[in-house]
């Protein structure tokens, strides 16, 4: 997506087509809702000046940066003391969450949730809201850039102001109307940039097959509430070894995403802290705060079996799946908590010991969170074999455009469903998994792909049909289309795909040339038609482009 912001194919407000995408047609990418294009479009404009793969990882360092830059003001306007806000904005930065990759650009910027706990205790405990407020001021803003973020974190803020709007009700504040105002803007914000997405939904009709949901999902990836506190690898301590061992190795119920829900050992101590003084008032017959109904709301909705599944089972809504997710909420209100009892704990202390105390536990904060990436082997390649793809795919891309006309279109072998190819025929097929069918179209500038286009409208799934012919019938009716040429990866065949090769052969295709690592890419040379077909007549593919 970022490349498409890139070339200007994703705008801010508009429809998303592409000419290098969904050949014979002109791919669209209106069906997947895009609620956090704001942020792919940043992307794609930094990565007009500095190049794709530098623009993907400066976006990730962002997202820390901004992170940082919420936990900080946050903690500054609760009156914590900039030392103990510096030192654990850094810590917070890092959470375990941030180690995801840039697949997962959009939910990975979740640097609002410090300032959005602020202006949500802000609403629930304000007598009167003003305009003159810098606070209600910095609610609406926040409110704003709320409404840009993935979709998973919109729902989330505005659940938790509908959980602050309800404590403003039990108090009797007053302005609740102008307590509203905040949720409107939210959402005026979200829809204005999935305005997009609901007109062609609206014009095109509904496409059921786009986004697929189930119930299953929604209890597959669900939080398990035990793994908030359990790291995925053991630190150096014989007995938390012992434990975890006994939970992994012990045949765990596997719930949630490979990344895991882990918060952090300072965010699980402020999170246990603030359930231990919530306990207190309790006795005490004082109201429950808000910080701790947050982290209880957020662990019952979004628990295995919990308040999301009822949710999702009575209104039928599969769109929010992976709750797990949530984790990194739960994490910020402990880790905030931590903070606040550090800065009561420490600020009579002498300076020189209070920093030094502050340093060591945000240098061992860190160790503690980053634990898993240092020294356990990731699921991922090397960062060496990444290297080496990528040498390998841009060399493959130069040699395709240098023996090919600009604007040829080439037909990916084998076809899978864009995006979540997860199901059906269009399933990934073998290694060639997920969006590996994308990897040519990063380095490209001047060839179309048969790959890239939403599924589940005739546009796209053509290309199953073409996949499930015999390879004569294949090369045969690709050429009617007017495709120059068959890209077949190795890794989506049991054999390597030597039958469908030595077939093409045997018809009058044989294989030009193969490239790449371990000669995973294989290119067939085809003899379009001059006055080609169109596969399908489709309403959203416009005219093919020749």
């Amino acid at each position: 997506m970022m490349k498409l912001a890139q070339e200007g194919d994703l705008g801010l407000f508009s429809h998303i087509y592409t000419k290098s995408l969904g050949a014979p047609f002109v791919g669209q990418l209106n069906d997947f809702p895009q609620t956090e294009r704001v942020i792919i479009w940043v992307g794609g404009q930094v990565a007009r000046v500095v190049g794709l793969m530098p623009a993907a990882n400066a976006m990730l360092i962002l997202s820390c940066v901004l992170a940082a830059l919420s936990f900080y003001l946050s903690a500054r306007l609760w009156k914590i003391n900039r030392v103990p806000a510096w030192v654990f904005a850094v810590t917070y930065a890092f959470l375990p969450h941030n180690s995801r990759s840039i697949q997962h650009l959009g939910i990975i910027f979740t640097g609002l949730l410090p300032l959005q706990f602020y202006i949500l205790w802000y609403v629930s405990a304000a007598q009167k809201l003003s305009w003159r407020s810098r606070r209600f001021r910095l609610t609406l803003v926040v409110s704003l850039l709320s409404g840009l973020l993935n979709i998973y974190w919109i729902f989330f803020f505005l659940q938790l102001y509908v959980l602050a709007l309800l404590f403003r009700i039990i108090k009797r504040s007053r302005d609740f109307t102008k307590a509203l105002i905040p949720f409107a803007i939210t959402c005026l914000s979200a829809g204005v940039f999935l305005g997009s997405f609901i007109i062609y939904r609206i014009s095109y009709g509904d496409n059921a097959m786009a986004v697929v949901r189930s119930y299953a999902d929604i209890e597959q990836w669900a939080l398990k509430p035990i793994d908030l506190f359990l790291p995925k690898t053991p630190p150096p301590l014989p007995i938390v070894s012992t434990v975890l061992s006994r939970y992994y190795d012990g045949g765990m119920i596997k719930i949630g995403e490979n990344f895991g829900s882990y918060i952090g050992l300072f965010a699980a101590l402020g999170l246990l802290a603030l359930l231990f003084k919530s306990s207190q008032r309790q006795i005490s017959r004082k109201s429950i705060s808000l910080p701790c109904l947050a982290a209880i709301w957020i662990i019952a909705y979004t628990a295995f079996g919990g308040l999301h599944s009822v949710f999702s089972l009575v209104f039928d809504f599969y769109e929010i799946r992976a709750t797990n997710r949530y984790s990194t909420a739960i994490a910020t209100i402990g880790l905030l908590y931590f903070v606040f009892i550090s800065h009561k704990l420490t600020r009579k202390w002498n300076p020189t010991l209070r920093l030094f105390f502050l340093g060591v536990g945000a240098v061992c904060g860190l160790l503690e969170q980053s634990w898993s990436a240092y020294r356990t082997p990731s699921p991922p390649p090397a960062l060496y074999e990444v290297a080496d793809y990528v040498k390998a795919d841009k060399a493959l891309v130069s040699r395709l455009e240098h023996g090919l006309e600009p604007g040829s279109m080439i037909y990916i072998l084998p076809a899978t469903d864009f995006p979540e190819p997860f199901w059906g025929r269009g399933k990934f097929k073998g290694d060639f998994h997920h969006y590996q069918a994308m990897r040519p179209f990063l380095y490209s500038t001047k060839l179309r792909y048969s790959y890239g286009s939403n599924k589940g409208r005739q546009g796209a799934d053509w290309q199953l049909d073409v996949q499930e012919l015999a390879p004569r019938g294949m090369a045969a009716t690709l050429e009617s289309y007017g495709f120059a040429g068959i890209l077949l990866n190795r890794k989506g065949y049991e054999d390597r795909g030597e039958q469908v090769l030595a077939e093409l052969a045997r018809a009058g295709w044989p294989m030009e040339f193969e490239q790449g690592v371990d000669n995973e890419w294989v290119f067939i040379r085809l003899t379009p038609e001059q006055n080609p077909v169109l596969p399908t007549p489709t309403p959203y593919a416009l005219t093919p482009q020749n």
